[in-house]
């Protein structure tokens, strides 16, 4: 759902603003450390609950305020809002009521992000694999969000258990079972998605990578030719070595190759920018299939992409007809592969947001 309005306040270093977005592209251009990814940063705190960039609250906030907080209304028509203290503690609105889960922001407001970190999801631990994997999951099945909480508070205790020094047998079969149940039911749902969303991602493999033969595999957590619970009971001493569960829903990984080699060892850093650019924007794809139009967040989309995959990309954003937000230093930067696309453009200026020029697709200014 496109944001038609966006308020902030008291946010790092940007000034008190209150936009007026084109619900397709939006273009941020400004100096390194102007508030460009500042402001991505704020639409993303309002989409997920939390920052990209940070876990303490105290950097979010300025010097000298208590909170910081967030509203946009949307074009379905909804307003929402999110306040972050400096105590850590975060309270969301939707529609001027208090609401007990930041998921249900989410819901009204699906962002996904694009950034230089974003490369750290092929190359490192399997966990934002799973983020991703967990994202598209989500927002197809939404009352598993009962069962993702099932399931990290049975392996809170269990973990916990196998560092205790009085173990309790019966006490961890308690828990292992309800690990295993909700692990069960996570990896089912992760697997339908799967099933559903692969055609999408190897057609946009073949999109951005056509050069390359692209597999792409699903690993739930442990093997699931056994039952989880008889694992979890015969991995209890290696676990207690250890200290933490190695089988579960918290195990699973999405790997992706290239030619037969892992894509992270076989692509080339513009290449592996276009493969996860792949990944997230064909699970952009399956969700608009569920009717979900999610906002898109760039941070520095041009860097390391040549001009031919830049024009792939932004034809491919412009097909999507979905809110998206880029940064840049120069509008130059963006103008070669932008072409006639509508877009707002704001300038940004040591914390100042500023709108420029609105582009019609015909290419005239308003």
């Amino acid at each position: 759902m496109s944001v038609s309005r966006l308020q902030v306040h008291y946010w790092r270093n940007l000034q008190p603003l209150s936009l007026e977005p084109s619900p397709g592209l939006n273009i941020l251009v400004g100096d390194n450390g102007s508030g460009k990814t500042s402001l991505l940063e704020a639409i993303y705190m309002l989409g997920v609950g939390r920052s990209f960039r940070t876990l303490k609250a105290k950097r979010l906030i300025q010097d000298g305020q208590y909170s910081t907080t967030i509203f946009a209304a949307t074009a379905s028509g909804h307003a929402l809002g999110i306040q972050k203290n400096s105590d850590g503690t975060t309270s969301a609105r939707i529609n001027g009521s208090s609401v007990p889960r930041l998921s249900a922001l989410a819901h009204l407001l699906p962002v996904q992000l694009f950034d230089p970190q974003s490369l750290d999801v092929l190359s490192g631990p399997s966990l934002p694999r799973r983020q991703l994997l967990d994202w598209g999951v989500f927002h197809v099945e939404h009352l598993l969000v009962d069962q993702w909480a099932r399931a990290s508070r049975a392996l809170q205790q269990r973990n916990s258990l196998l560092k205790s020094a009085k173990m309790s047998d019966d006490l961890l079969l308690a828990w292992e079972l309800e690990l295993a149940d909700a692990s069960e039911q996570i990896h089912a749902a992760r697997k339908r998605f799967m099933d559903s969303w692969q055609p999408f991602l190897l057609a946009a493999m073949s999109r951005l990578l056509g050069e390359f033969n692209i597999q792409v595999s699903y690993q739930p957590g442990w093997d699931i030719g056994s039952p989880l619970l008889d694992l979890l009971k015969e991995a209890r001493a290696k676990d207690s070595e250890r200290g933490f569960t190695q089988l579960g829903y918290h195990r699973a990984d999405i790997r992706i190759r290239a030619d037969g080699v892992l894509a992270e060892e076989r692509l080339s850093r513009g290449q592996l920018k276009l493969c996860v650019c792949a990944i997230k924007l064909s699970l952009v794809e399956r969700l608009r299939l569920a009717g979900a139009r999610p906002v898109l967040l760039f941070d520095d989309l041009a860097s390391e992409l040549d001009q031919k995959s830049r024009k792939l990309m932004m034809q491919w954003i412009d097909e999507m007809n979905l809110q998206a937000w880029l940064t840049a230093i120069e509008l130059d930067q963006l103008d070669d592969f932008c072409g006639q696309m509508p877009r707002q453009v704001f300038h940004v200026k040591q914390g100042y947001i500023t709108p420029v020029s609105t582009q019609a697709r015909t290419g005239e200014e308003e």
